[in-house]
């Protein structure tokens, strides 16, 4: 069992609709995480992305007759400096991965989970993944309706070379030299808390929260999770905090996960994945503390916290600390 993690600090919103997810890192690192990590027993390094990505910026791009006419000329926004961004991504999770660490990677929008997951998979082999997500983010150019890539890395994942022969589609598959295409199988993804409707249903196994609802989340999580180890070797966790009900999100939506469901999920990952050696690597996305009702203040990045430190042994009776905590935002 690793007791090495490498927090991967990725401030970049630039795949997404607004830029509030960017202060996620900052957010939850100003409030000691790897502090609460340390006092679990982990060696923690944290790693932080070379300025020059730092400065990148959103780009505008019109639409002209042209591309309408000719959908294939539409380009996926900010497509150059997303590439940058996932090569980066992809490289620094495989190192850590192979220098023996768990990656635990920190955003920013979920468009990074094609870096991160491509990264996992360039460094392992047989590796599953567990989404947990309102969105199914499983859209491509042929049936995006907003063109953002936050949208697309499930398609990226589970996709074969032919599935969308849209240029920058095509590069995303490709990211940092990737040549495992897919670079996960689609039965081999599974995917829990989806609370959207969305007229593209990946091939991928998924809950929705109608089922976690009828059946309870207990029994969800363990068939879920039961489902997976028994398939993979590995098993990568990519958390998009808007699975819960908190408002610090770009895409909160009403009846998502309650803490305590997150939770069980979380010791969930932690009894039946990392204890068991199979956590390859895990990712939270999508805290925007700016965005949150002034009501809540230190909510979401609260529960972020829990669900981390959770999922990594952490309780009220090995993370005292916890206790006394006050959230600063």
């Amino acid at each position: 069992m690793k007791k090495k993690i490498s927090i991967i600090l990725a401030p970049f919103s630039i795949g997404g609709p607004n830029d509030a997810a960017k202060d996620g890192p900052k957010a939850l690192m100003s409030n000691d995480l790897n502090g609460d990590l340390e006092e679990l027993g982990f060696s923690v390094k944290i790693i932080k992305p070379p300025s020059k990505l730092l400065r990148l910026k959103k780009v505008t791009v019109s639409k002209t007759q042209s591309s309408i006419l000719n959908p294939q000329s539409l380009q996926i926004k900010n497509i150059n400096e997303i590439i940058k961004i996932n090569e980066w991504l992809l490289k620094t999770v495989s190192s850590e991965i192979k220098s023996g660490s768990i990656p635990l990677t920190i955003g920013g929008d979920h468009s990074l989970a094609i870096g991160t997951i491509g990264g996992t998979c360039n460094a392992l082999e047989n590796i599953g993944v567990l989404w947990i997500d309102r969105h199914l983010d499983a859209h491509s150019p042929k049936n995006t309706p907003s063109w953002r890539a936050h949208g697309m890395p499930v398609a990226v994942a589970i996709a074969n070379k032919t599935y969308d022969p849209h240029p920058d589609f095509q590069k995303l598959l490709t990211v940092g030299g990737n040549k495992k295409i897919p670079k996960v199988k689609p039965e081999n993804f599974v995917q829990i808390a989806i609370g959207e409707k969305s007229h593209i249903k990946p091939n991928t196994k998924w809950y929705s929260m109608e089922d976690i609802d009828n059946y309870g989340m207990k029994y969800i999580v363990d068939k879920a999770l039961d489902y997976l180890t028994k398939r993979v070797k590995h098993i990568y966790i990519a958390w998009d905090i808007d699975s819960m009900s908190v408002t610090g999100t770009g895409t909160s939506g009403d009846g998502q996960l309650t803490l305590r469901e997150g939770l069980i999920l979380a010791r969930a990952i932690n009894n039946k994945i990392r204890l068991k050696g199979k956590l390859a690597g895990f990712e939270i996305m999508e805290v925007a503390p700016a965005l949150e009702k002034k009501y809540l203040k230190g909510q979401t990045v609260d529960w972020a916290l829990q669900l981390i430190t959770t999922s990594f042994g952490g309780n009220l009776l090995n993370n005292l600390s916890r206790l006394k905590k006050n959230i600063h935002i």
